[in-house]
């Protein structure tokens, strides 16, 4: 689903809707149909190929500011520490507090970095300086151009090849088009998959929801 200037509302997770509610906008006259499955649908009157890419008639500003949470972390960080510098899976990540919060830290955008679990152990209850480690950048409130620039280096791994003209991901050539996308046809939680990257697994979270990424505050868990 594309907004009305035919760029996705998130690249990550990619704007997905279900048929059914694509369908129902069609009829609501609120999206137009740009691509069509060879699948069809039918009632006792009416038979429609399934839309495969539509987009909004009526522009959805996206300029707001993207919530404070763990997956945006991550996301804003690229899915790796901040300490040793490597990318790892979501299962092996982990926020740091980069001022402990025993030492008056905040949990804020510009208090929190990603770490893996090694690094988050070793540092501890203390400041890198304390523990002679140093972060790769200085944490600080992404906006959302910049978190929806960097999903577009974790594309999908099942894209349909009608979506690919309206999808501009980093290494798009390395995607798998899958035809039988088309029976899923829009699945709303999709299972997504990332690109492999630098030998360390895949960095990205395979349960992660729409309404996960954007609304789900990050709690103060302990370091």
């Amino acid at each position: 689903m594309l907004n009305a200037d035919y760029r996705p509302l998130s690249y990550f997770p990619l704007s997905l809707w279900s048929w059914q509610d694509s369908i129902k906008a069609v009829f609501l006259d609120r999206v137009d149909i740009l691509s069509e499955y060879d699948a069809v649908v039918h009632s006792p009157r009416l038979e429609m190929r399934l839309p495969s890419v539509i987009s909004l008639r009526c522009y959805v500003p996206v300029n707001r500011r993207p919530a404070f949470t763990r997956f945006n972390v991550f996301l804003r960080d690229r899915f790796r520490c901040q300490y040793c510098g490597r990318r790892f899976a979501t299962e092996e990540l982990t926020f740091d507090h980069v001022i402990p919060r025993a030492r008056g830290g905040t949990t804020s955008w510009q208090n929190v970095v990603t770490a893996c679990t090694a690094c988050n152990t070793a540092k501890g209850a203390r400041t890198p300086a304390q523990c002679g480690m140093t972060l790769r950048s200085v944490p600080k409130p992404p906006d959302l151009t910049e978190l929806q620039e960097a999903g577009r280096h974790f594309p999908p791994g099942n894209l349909h090849s009608s979506w690919r003209d309206y999808l501009h991901y980093a290494g798009m050539g390395r995607v798998r088009s899958d035809e039988a996308a088309e029976s899923g046809a829009l699945a709303v939680h999709t299972t997504l998959r990332a690109i492999q990257s630098e030998a360390q697994g895949r960095a990205f979270p395979s349960d992660m929801t729409e309404g996960e990424y954007w609304g789900v505050q990050l709690q103060n868990d302990d370091d």
